[in-house]
């Protein structure tokens, strides 16, 4: 069930909802934020190549991933929807800044987000990322930083 894309653009409590009939958004683990157009994941163009899956976010939280995905969620929501001229607060300040920044290029409908269980999240959001900077050349879009663990450096040998 962890495949299972969730759409961004819902009343929170209706999120909040969904998203806890997901049997891992109780523990801890990865998301990702997904950007797609037209029911289909937008191709993004990325250093080395082109990612087909619309990938701009990869996270991790050590604590229920229903707290902080719906923070996410919020974050996204509210910096759609602001009126006040500067980001609104959020308790996912980082990512709402981002989104309000290009709010007007990408639209709320078209971002969806997944989530993974993962008994070590730390290790599993550095794997992700360093696999996607493997095969892109870069982070994804909205990722400003690697992961926290020291990544398995031989990758970058080949």
């Amino acid at each position: 069930m962890g495949n299972s894309y969730l759409k961004v653009n819902q009343e929170p409590t209706k999120f909040q909802t969904e998203l806890k009939l997901l049997p891992e958004s109780s523990g801890k683990g990865i998301y990702k934020l997904y950007y797609f157009r037209n029911g289909q994941p937008r191709t993004i163009k990325r250093f080395f190549s082109e990612d087909p899956s619309g990938l701009i976010y990869i996270g991790m939280t050590v604590g229920p991933l229903s707290h902080r995905v719906a923070n996410l969620q919020r974050a996204l929501v509210s910096n759609w929807r602001t009126e006040e001229g500067k980001p609104a607060s959020s308790g996912h300040a980082q990512m709402g800044q981002k989104y309000y920044r290009i709010r007007k290029k990408i639209n709320i409908d078209d971002l969806y987000i997944q989530i993974f269980s993962d008994e070590n999240p730390k290790q599993a959001e550095t794997d992700c990322l360093e696999n996607y900077v493997y095969k892109f050349g870069e982070l994804p879009p909205f990722n400003g930083q690697y992961g926290t663990i020291e990544p398995v450096w031989s990758l970058f040998n080949e």
